[in-house]
């Protein structure tokens, strides 16, 4: 049985356990245009072992809230006063109307992308905050190579702008930041990703190069 791609065992070598490219650095670039105060209920969608939800406690006191598929990411956790849920991003355990904000980090297009935009947009508050990080196709020729990589990967799902613009508007979410961030992927190590999603090192750079592979955070209302 193939391991799930943010289970392998490859990642535990990743600072932090941040399988993102950027980091941190990158989540505080997003949250830097919100408005959110101590206390606030953050929630992390896709949160894996829980240290974007462990930083913003411990630096910005916020409130935070995560939910994985993983049971094994979960366990690895480690606390830091932020409440974890195993639970699908298309079925989030949790109140209408009850986030201040909630963060997607390299996970959105690995969702039932429609159904989970609904659920963030349903747990936010009206007037909250919602960030993303993703990778994103640049040329659109290029989508279909991308498809042709085995599933379950960010890359494979990757959407152009449009498409992502337009799902966002089609819940509610309307985005006040677009802030490209691409050369944040020269950071990356591909030889891990390839390796955890069991995929050829060059057909994926060659399918990434037609695509003019992005990377990109953004920040939405729910209006």
């Amino acid at each position: 049985m193939q391991i799930p791609l943010y289970e392998h065992p490859v990642w535990q070598n990743i600072p932090e356990q941040v399988l993102r490219p950027g980091g941190l650095a990158v989540t505080e670039q997003a949250l830097a245009c919100c408005d959110l105060r101590p206390g606030a209920r953050v929630l992390d969608v896709g949160c894996g072992t829980g240290a974007t939800l462990r930083h913003l406690s411990a630096k910005f006191a916020l409130a935070g809230f995560g939910v994985d598929v993983s049971r094994l990411l979960l366990a690895r956790q480690g606390g830091g006063g932020a409440a974890f849920a195993q639970a699908r991003s298309e079925q989030l355990p949790l109140a209408s109307e009850s986030m201040e904000a909630v963060i997607s980090e390299c996970t959105l297009s690995i969702f039932e992308t429609d159904v989970a935009l609904a659920e963030c947009a349903r747990v936010l508050k009206t007037g909250g905050s919602f960030l993303v990080s993703d990778l994103y196709a640049r040329n659109e020729n290029g989508i279909a190579g991308l498809h042709q990589l085995p599933p379950g990967t960010c890359i494979g799902s990757a959407m152009p702008r449009n498409e992502i613009e337009a799902k966002l508007a089609a819940c509610g979410l309307e985005i006040s930041i677009w802030q490209d961030c691409s050369e944040r992927l020269k950071e990356f190590p591909i030889c891990t990703l390839s390796t955890a999603a069991a995929v050829d090192s060059f057909d994926l750079i060659i399918a990434a190069g037609k695509a003019k592979l992005g990377y990109y955070f953004l920040v939405a209302r729910k209006i």
